[in-house]
């Protein structure tokens, strides 16, 4: 199951989310960019939840649609299954100390936005404290944590 409240954020991070996702969603530059909104897209996040992320890329395609279904998550695909898109179990999501937020444009999470928004987007979120996870080896846009 995928959390996306920002109550279930521990005390360290909340204020600090709170007031980047609300900087984020007035930004003249990422409406500029065509952003509508950001939308955040987990916070809290269930053991479960990140054994099926982490399974990605490293078990059988059958079995990471499983541990998809029984996390509760959406149905993944076979390509998606083998693509890895974490290195740890040990996340941050895990204790409330990290979130993911994404783009909006027209409706939809704007998964395939331009460099700009993500690098605005983390800009924003390093103006209140967030360490922003697109600076990372394996960068992770969406991710904001303490």
């Amino acid at each position: 199951m995928m959390h996306v409240k920002l109550n279930l954020l521990s005390d360290k991070i909340r204020e600090k989310a709170e007031e980047a996702v609300g900087q984020m969603q007035g930004d003249s530059q990422l409406k500029a960019l065509g952003v509508d909104r950001v939308m955040i897209v987990e916070t809290l996040r269930d053991l479960s939840t990140q054994m099926a992320y982490y399974a990605r890329g490293r078990m059988v395609v059958s079995d990471v649609q499983a541990m998809y279904a029984a996390a509760g998550l959406w149905k993944i695909g076979e390509s998606e299954s083998r693509q890895k898109i974490t290195w740890t179990l040990d996340s941050k999501h895990l204790r409330g100390e990290a979130i993911d937020i994404a783009p909006v444009k027209r409706g939809h999470v704007w998964w395939a936005a331009a460099h700009e928004v993500w690098e605005r987007m983390g800009v924003i979120g390093e103006m209140h404290c967030l360490k922003w996870g697109g600076r990372w080896q394996h960068a992770d846009g969406p991710h904001f944590e303490i």
